[in-house]
């Protein structure tokens, strides 16, 4: 199913898309759907209409007959519960429980399947300036696996790269083997609530700043814009750059390391 239901603060509207995305424009999928929670099919009809809702036990065994996994399933209760609400503070008090579901979704660390972290200190350090990442990363290309190597391609001197080496390696996130230093398997995220964020962010947005101004610039890719939207959309829009960054992180897992590349994204209010 390729509707995303976090997407959705009503859940007719989820059921009418999801339906609509099927072949033939989901014909037949009223009546299985009826056959699977044991209610008339008119009873369907009467609920995507908005001439009655779910029963909570109606809803529950759409979560079974749609597959949904115990997140999607807590929230698809609350859509119906919202949609069952009879007076303005019980409808308030659910939005803000659909509110917090939706806002936990864009949580990257809890999306990227993060596991390596490091102590405070080690991320003042860490975070103090752009190299530190950037050696991190480089040492997965082969030819960059060598202090010399490596202080030529950032045009640091090689005391600096040696400095940051020894570091990588006291957090594990570097080893030493037959002269070349090799990077481990272990992957970092600054979570959204880290001191350091706004120093990684500015690390790197200075490096956007400097790719602009190279000669070559037009081999990258920049985008800026201002827009006026709804706040509904804006939660949209958060929800399908989360799913693209998940996407892309995908892609940067299975792809040979050749290239160091920076992928900065920022979409904020004003």
């Amino acid at each position: 199913m390729e509707k995303d239901l976090f997407d959705y603060t009503d859940y007719r509207q989820y059921l009418l898309d999801w339906m609509g995305s099927l072949p033939k424009r989901g014909r037949g999928i009223r009546a299985s759907v009826a056959n699977g929670i044991r209610c008339p099919i008119s009873h369907i009809s009467q609920v995507l209409k908005g001439k009655t809702d779910f029963t909570f036990e109606q809803a529950e065994e759409v979560n079974d007959f749609l597959g949904h996994t115990r997140e999607q399933a807590e929230y698809f209760l609350f859509l119906v519960q919202l949609a069952r609400a009879g007076t303005p503070k019980l409808r308030n008090r659910i939005e803000l429980q659909i509110q917090k579901i939706r806002e936990k979704r864009f949580i990257l660390k809890d999306r990227l399947d993060v596991k390596a972290s490091i102590s405070k200190e080690e991320q003042a350090t860490f975070y103090s300036s752009w190299l530190y990442a950037a050696v991190h990363i480089l040492l997965t290309i082969e030819q960059y696996q060598t202090k010399e190597a490596i202080a030529k391609y950032f045009a640091v001197s090689p005391k600096k790269i040696a400095e940051i080496l020894e570091f990588l390696e006291r957090l594990g996130l570097a080893t030493h083997e037959q002269g070349r230093f090799v990077a481990s398997t272990s992957r970092l995220h600054l979570g959204h609530d880290s001191p350091m964020i706004v120093k990684h962010h500015i690390n790197w947005r200075l490096q956007t700043i400097r790719s602009l101004e190279r000669e070559d610039a037009s081999e990258s890719l920049h985008y800026s814009s201002v827009v006026s939207i709804s706040k509904n959309d804006v939660s949209q829009i958060k929800s399908l750059l989360v799913k693209a960054i998940e996407g892309t992180k995908s892609i940067i897992r299975d792809s040979k390391e050749e290239e160091l590349h920076s992928f900065c994204l920022d979409f904020f209010k004003i």
